[in-house]
């Protein structure tokens, strides 16, 4: 086993417990959907998370060539998916039954806030502090602007703006997995 299958170990063990989260989520919402309100951008949210994780694990095979790691790139290379994975166990309610998602979303969804900032924050700079990249390279744009809206979401509790953030989110997390992550297939 080589160093990049030995890494691939623990960053799949730690996207697969944060998928695993959300699809126990998405099976209690349905195995209780007469009991429990879904609410549209709890929904959207909990698929801007999915889709966080699969690109965290997606890019790293970028990484299959980089002969030297150390501890410090290590760390932070899993802090974005450890932080993925507690978003995805904050965003259902315990328990499911009988509950509200959007009640649920405002009330409980400053953590997954600061969480998916930490995220972003550490996939954004992780290249260039790991390996010497620029941070200021076309493909951290849409991290930049997710940043932005991560960080007014924090402090807003209006719904519009909320609809508004997620769908944005959801464009720029999808938008960079189809442009930048998309690009990597050999």
């Amino acid at each position: 086993m080589g160093l990049f299958e030995f890494i691939m170990v623990m960053l799949s063990i730690i996207v697969g417990l944060g998928i695993a989260e959300l699809l126990t989520g998405v099976a209690k919402v349905l195995q209780h959907r007469l009991t429990v309100r879904i609410y549209w951008v709890h929904v959207l949210l909990a698929t801007v998370v999915f889709l966080a994780l699969v690109q965290q694990f997606w890019e790293a095979w970028g990484l299959r060539d980089v002969p030297e790691w150390t501890f410090g790139a290590l760390l932070q290379m899993l802090g974005g998916p450890i932080c993925l994975y507690l978003c995805a166990r904050l965003l259902f309610p315990e328990p499911v039954e009988n509950s509200d998602l959007e009640a649920h979303y405002y009330g409980a969804m400053r953590p997954v806030w600061v969480l998916l900032g930490i995220a972003n924050i550490l996939a954004t700079t992780f290249r260039p502090l790991a390996f010497n990249q620029s941070l200021f390279a076309a493909h951290n744009l849409t991290s930049f602007m997710l940043l932005a809206g991560l960080a007014m979401a924090w402090v807003s509790q209006n719904r519009t703006f909320h609809a508004c953030a997620v769908c944005l989110a959801f464009l720029l997390v999808l938008g960079d997995v189809l442009v930048w992550a998309g690009a990597i297939v050999s």
